[in-house]
């Protein structure tokens, strides 16, 4: 395999709410972000870290630690820290599509402010993918996609394939491999950096500090370890190196191989400088880098050869079929219902009511300069993010997306009816009694 090129891709999956609300769970973002923060600061062979393709997070860090601004904005624009394209990462299928143009706007938005957009379609979120998503990408200008979910060995044996989307554009696209995007994790990361194989999930009382309430109104609480030994283990190395590259190498059409060190709420770690080295000097045949999505990207776009790739069409609902894929969790389609109509109520009065009229008015002289509209989707795309708008998150998660679903049709209603009533002093009412009453019909629907 000495022919290979192996790009280490140091990430995170980052719920912004789910196994904790969103409260709780940004201390624990502004924790693990000062210490990517740290990490790139003070280890230049330190590559690059992943913000899981979205921009929300910067936001969220950045309102709990403003201090850190210039250094993240750096970090940012020396393609240290790569943020974006999304703002979140929604599902695709629980949410109207103008909401997916708008997190795709509003990540833009976000990322162009702190230093530069990530334009990799990195989509291993959704619990499917819908077809338009080619061209949703492509509008956007970003070339390669990447997701597991509603891809499988069967719709295409090797990583790479060309996906047709619904108006017929076409993307070189990717699945990754086994164990998808936290391969490097499972495989190599974790047992040698933690000592520990992917089935040891029970932590004993010898293993470092725990952390824990045994009060009556918080022993509910997790556990956290605020102290633990050092579990990195040397001698798992090779084995670990020669299983993935025995297991996965052969998944790639080019020479240039993804492994993926992160997993859910996952944050840097020092150690990976050493343990890269370590895999260098165990194996100094092979090509290991710590690398980033755009490098691998461009390399491979530079040796791929599209015409031996297959085809595959239309939306990506196939279903798990081994560890190269992975559940679609179709049940949360109907989790929560109440959370699906709430959405389709508060899109419905943005998109169809109060945005056009309001910018039809605005042609007739209102003054329509505000950011009001902007305001009416922000938490409609902050709830779309997967966990949330499935419905499989803590009940207090989702008693506060009823809040955010209530603040965007406060907003638009307002919009709507500040529009209306331009609208009705617009009319020409002068050929009728002062004292006579109209009754005015307004449809902002094309038909």
């Amino acid at each position: 395999m000495s022919d290979r090129v192996f790009h280490v891709i140091s990430n995170t999956h980052w719920d912004r709410e789910w196994r904790f609300p969103f409260q709780r769970n940004r201390q624990m973002l502004a924790e693990m972000l000062d210490e990517v923060l740290l990490i790139l600061e003070t280890e230049p062979d330190y590559r690059a870290y992943h913000l899981d393709s979205q921009s929300v997070m910067v936001r969220d860090y950045l309102e709990a630690q403003p201090h850190k601004k210039e250094l993240l904005e750096r970090m940012v624009r020396e393609n240290r820290l790569l943020i974006g394209p999304w703002y979140t990462l929604p599902d695709e299928y629980m949410v109207g599509g103008e909401n997916l143009v708008r997190n795709l706007l509003r990540g833009h938005e976000v990322c162009r402010e702190y230093g530069g957009v990530s334009k990799i379609g990195y989509s291993p979120f959704s619990w499917g993918q819908i077809s338009q998503l080619p061209q949703l990408y492509r509008e956007f200008g970003i070339d390669l996609i990447m997701f597991y979910r509603g891809i499988n060995s069967l719709d295409s044996p090797k990583a790479e394939f060309i996906w047709e989307g619904a108006d017929g554009t076409r993307a070189l696209s990717s699945r990754f491999s086994t164990w998808p995007r936290y391969n490097f994790y499972f495989y190599i990361y974790r047992p040698v950096v933690h000592g520990e194989q992917p089935a040891d999930i029970e932590h004993t009382w010898g293993e470092g500090a725990a952390f824990h309430f045994a009060d009556r109104e918080q022993h509910g609480e997790d556990y956290f370890m605020t102290q633990r030994k050092d579990g990195y283990t040397p001698e798992n190395l090779r084995s670990s190196v020669e299983k993935i590259i025995r297991e996965q190498a052969g998944d790639f059409t080019t020479r240039h191989v993804i492994w993926m060190e992160g997993h859910d709420s996952s944050g840097p770690n020092a150690k990976t400088v050493q343990l890269l080295r370590d895999i260098r000097k165990e194996f100094p045949e092979l090509d290991v880098r710590h690398s980033t999505l755009e490098e691998y990207a461009r390399l491979l776009a530079e040796e791929v050869d599209h015409e031996q790739l297959p085809v595959v069409t239309g939306e990506r609902r196939s279903a798990q079929y081994d560890n190269r894929s992975a559940n679609l969790y179709g049940y949360a389609l109907s989790a929560r219902m109440y959370l699906k109509q709430a959405n389709f109520d508060a899109e419905r009065w943005i998109q169809y009511y109060a945005e056009p009229l309001n910018a039809l008015m605005g042609m007739a002289g209102l003054d329509i300069s505000d950011r009001l509209p902007e305001l009416a989707w922000e938490p409609l795309i902050l709830n779309s993010a997967h966990d949330s708008i499935g419905g499989c998150s803590l009940d207090p998660i989702h008693e506060d997306m009823m809040n955010r679903f209530k603040q965007s049709g406060e907003i638009s209603r307002g919009l709507f009816d500040r529009a209306t009533r331009h609208l009705a002093t617009r009319i020409d009412l002068g050929k009728h009694e002062p004292d006579s009453i109209h009754l005015v019909a307004v449809n902002t629907t094309q038909f």
